[in-house]
């Protein structure tokens, strides 16, 4: 396979069916390979009158274009559409790479039935406790500031190269607590180019609407802004908090006037994404400096100031 698009036949025969939306349908595709995707692919099959009019082929070709090491990142970072699959001239849908299965959580429910279900960032909104209780991880504080500060690159990465997200909402990102805690985002055909049509229609996510109608990087900033609060402060009506005095006791420093400034009206005063990583990595590296003052002791090496715990497998600062 090459070029931006392929016909459907090239896709060969498909898999199990892995997943079902309102939009298109989710199915293995072990029969194609990509030489430019290093594992196995999905298809992606959009529903009668849900097919994009227009610009799938553009998304494709903009990581396509994209250099070597910029392409490994986006890899990384997003479940990006990797060919347009076309029959008779029209698009049928998409391939995609297969997320990892780093992040699915193999959980038992309080009924006592076995589920595998994506590791949505919405969970990251419900209390620990009642987390704990719906078999699904409780993150640590240390590991909800990782997910933050690997958010805040991804969505750096793809501003940088011109693009907009658009629908930035708790279903659309999954995130991983194993080795380094960080996110991945998917529906990524939604993504436009900046200055040209969305492929899919881009739309608000209920509770995740901007104060703005029209959907921009600037938009992208203020929706960013809610998740670090909403991260952040888990628990009752997190979900729909937008208040940004919640995070007044837990961020330092410049965070509540970065936190109230993504929350503004005014667009041009959101902070970036790459200001975000900045101020992350600061309160990383401060929590690490504080922790070995208090407890001047040596233990190995980290990422970004913190280790993995060989026991608990959890994230916690190195000291």
């Amino acid at each position: 396979m090459s070029g931006h698009v392929v016909g459907l036949g090239e896709v060969g025969p498909l898999g199990e069916l892995l997943g079902e939306g309102g939009q298109a349908k989710v199915y293995r595709a072990p029969a194609a390979a990509l030489p430019d995707v290093p594992g196995p692919l999905v298809y992606k099959q959009y529903k009668a009158g849900h097919a994009p009019p227009h610009g799938l082929a553009a998304v494709v070709a903009r990581r396509l274009r994209m250099d070597e090491p910029t392409r490994r990142r986006l890899d990384r970072t997003a479940a990006w559409p990797v060919r347009a699959v076309e029959e008779a001239g029209q698009v049928r849908g998409v391939l995609v790479p297969l997320i990892p299965d780093d992040y699915f959580e193999d959980r038992v429910k309080p009924s006592g039935a076995r589920a595998r279900t994506l590791r949505e960032v919405q969970h990251l909104f419900i209390d620990p406790v009642r987390a704990a209780r719906l078999g699904m991880p409780a993150p640590t504080a240390a590991e909800r500031v990782l997910v933050c500060r690997d958010l805040a690159s991804a969505v750096h990465l793809l501003h940088r190269n011109d693009l907009v997200i658009g629908d930035l909402n708790p279903k659309n990102a999954v995130f991983r607590l194993t080795d380094r805690p960080c996110v991945m985002l998917v529906d990524c055909d939604s993504i436009r180019i900046k200055g040209a049509a969305a492929v899919v229609r881009q739309l608000n996510a209920p509770d995740w609407e901007p104060p703005e109608r029209v959907l921009s990087q600037a938009s992208d900033r203020y929706k960013f802004g809610l998740f670090v609060l909403r991260c952040l402060s888990p628990g009752p009506f997190a979900s729909i908090a937008r208040d940004p005095s919640r995070l007044d006791a837990v961020l330092p420093g410049e965070g509540p006037r970065l936190l109230r400034d993504a929350l503004g009206p005014t667009p041009e005063r959101r902070p970036t994404a790459q200001e975000w990583g900045r101020y992350f990595d600061s309160v990383l590296t401060e929590a690490v400096a504080a922790r070995r003052a208090a407890a001047p002791a040596t233990s190995g090496g980290g990422t970004s100031g913190w280790r993995r715990d060989p026991k608990t497998r959890r994230w916690v600062p190195v000291t």
